[in-house]
């Protein structure tokens, strides 16, 4: 029997000093307490190359 998983997209947009760290690491740390990995990260980039989003996927087993 394979493993189901169910997934979320965390968004995290560009602030006018930079992206929040402290506010994703909280996240993830909340989110861990519930079972939730993080797996991957997405930065789209717009124009010169500035990524103005940034997106953190995680992963946890399927109730």
């Amino acid at each position: 029997m394979s493993v189901r998983w169910e997934h979320k997209v965390l968004t995290y947009n560009l602030r006018m000093k930079g992206f929040d760290y402290s506010r994703i690491e909280k996240d993830l740390n909340d989110l861990g307490e519930e079972g939730w990995e993080a797996v991957s990260t997405l930065a789209p980039s717009f124009g010169i190359g500035q990524a103005i989003e940034i997106a953190v996927l995680v992963k946890r087993p399927a109730p």
